[in-house]
């Protein structure tokens, strides 16, 4: 759930009419604003919130004493063991429902491996009668994996959320509002390419500095991202310590596969052949990473068994095509030299495509009409079609499925599409759709054709505005249209 959309469900959530006290999780990648919002809420509601940090049990309860007694206006609360914290945070809430925020929640697992389980039980039957009231436990972490591991198969916390909910970063539209970018959206795009949606990405971590206009953006890069100075350097690999699941595994193993799709292997096979590994055993660290929110697995929607793999944000792709091969280059040499003439070209072709492609599909699954795509879809996603013997990718295939048919192959094609974040299309790749809708046969007959890219030749243009089968989007209707 996009990060613009998740505080009103937080407040449904807060406003359950439970009359027990009920839990909720709220978990995400790291600088997306989670605690941000959480914070917000805990103060407009009176509520309580507090972060842990990675320390032992004993200071954890100590801290923990210290902040509650604060917020209640009297002196430090002594906790012994967490039973006794926790009901005396649920008491908060038997004047009316109240936010209680336990932030970092990934921390005091960690150190208190048994946690999951003493709050099962606070939230048992035996328990909400010797405490009763109306606290909304929140309990929110950024190690994904172990979050979304706390309500699966025989978890403590199984059946007991009311609400699970997982944050991502703002979506490409949101981001440009936010970031002040909306006036240029050919910067917008270029800057969505390094950061994407991550709030603190385009904040704190840049010290507020985003480039003012096109013709600054080389500056920018080279400057915050870029210089081994910047915080964002080394951002992705503080991302993947932090994660207990993925340090806990093989470090080594987890970079090369980011790295490896990041630089073109997006299938099992092109990833085992690259790494050297068979498919078996970069299995689990694959799972392991789709679990922790840093691979994202695309289902190609015309053939069932073909998934293909990508990097979960812009940033991290930025990441393993620029940042981590050309490391030492960058230590040694002029950041802003080094981007001009060797590394620029590299991101418009490796980080900014593929980035645009993906702006695209969101662009099917969120913003566009159904009369844009022929109906209302079941699949979006990437495909590979075979044309004239060749197999060619597709970046955004809308498929749907007729009732009594389910299975990939047969369902119906609504619409297809190219997008190329570096050109001006011209009617050569209308003509190329046009192979590929025919290739498909007759499930694909009556499809749409899709044009992304920033600008189109006038012949194109007027072909597209002379036929019902052709939309055509430009960054305007990218970022405001459907």
């Amino acid at each position: 759930m996009d990060q613009d959309a998740s505080g009103p469900i937080i407040e449904t959530f807060l406003e359950s009419g439970a009359a027990h006290p009920t839990l909720g999780l709220v978990y995400g990648r790291r600088r997306i604003g989670k605690s941000t919002l959480l914070q917000r809420i805990a103060v407009a509601r009176g509520g309580f919130y507090w972060e842990a940090t990675r320390t032992a049990p004993a200071v954890h309860l100590a801290r923990l004493g210290e902040a509650l007694g604060a917020h209640l206006g009297m002196g430090r609360l002594s906790f012994e063991t967490w039973e006794e914290a926790l009901a005396e945070l649920l008491r908060l809430g038997q004047r009316g429902p109240l936010p209680v925020i336990l932030d970092e929640f990934g921390y005091l697992l960690e150190a208190d491996p048994s946690l999951d389980s003493v709050v099962a039980a606070a939230l048992g039957p035996a328990k909400r009668q010797a405490n009763p009231g109306e606290a909304r436990l929140l309990l929110c972490g950024s190690a994904m994996a172990m979050m979304g591991s706390l309500t699966v198969g025989q978890a403590p916390l199984r059946g007991r959320a009311g609400l699970e909910l997982v944050m991502q970063p703002f979506g490409y539209r949101a981001s440009s509002r936010l970031q002040g970018l909306d006036h240029s959206l050919a910067l917008a795009v270029r800057v969505h390419a390094v950061i994407g949606g991550v709030i603190g990405y385009a904040t704190d971590m840049v010290d507020h500095d985003l480039p003012a206009d096109p013709g600054d953006f080389d500056r920018w890069v080279a400057d915050r991202v870029l210089s081994p100075a910047s915080d964002l350097h080394h951002e992705a690999t503080t991302l993947l310590a932090e994660d207990p699941t993925l340090s806990a595994g093989s470090p080594t193993l987890h970079h090369s596969i980011l790295g490896a799709i990041a630089n073109g292997a997006v299938t099992a096979g092109t990833l085992a052949n690259r790494l050297r590994r068979p498919v078996p055993n970069l299995d689990p660290a694959l799972k392991r990473l789709i679990s922790a929110g840093f691979v994202i697995r695309h289902e190609d929607p015309l053939r069932a068994q073909r998934p293909t793999y990508a990097l979960a944000d812009p940033f991290l792709l930025f990441h393993y095509v620029i940042l981590d091969p050309h490391g030492p280059l960058l230590r040694e040499q002029d950041p802003m030299r080094t981007w001009t003439r060797r590394l620029s070209a590299t991101y418009g072709s490796l980080v900014r495509g593929p980035v645009f492609e993906e702006q695209a599909r969101s662009w099917v699954r969120r913003h566009a009409q159904p009369s844009t795509l022929g109906g209302d879809p079941d699949q979006v996603g990437p495909a590979r079609v075979v044309v004239d013997g060749m197999e060619r990718q597709l970046d955004v295939v809308v498929a749907t499925s007729d009732p009594g048919m389910t299975a990939p192959s047969e369902r119906r094609v609504l619409a297809m599409g190219e997008a190329k974040a570096g050109e001006t299309m011209g009617r050569g790749r209308l003509r190329a759709l046009e192979r590929v809708r025919g290739a498909l046969g007759v499930r694909a007959s009556a499809a749409k054709l899709l044009l992304f890219a920033p600008a189109f030749t006038s012949n194109l243009l007027a072909e597209a505005s002379a036929r019902a089968d052709t939309e055509l989007v430009d960054l305007d209707r990218l970022y405001h249209g459907g």
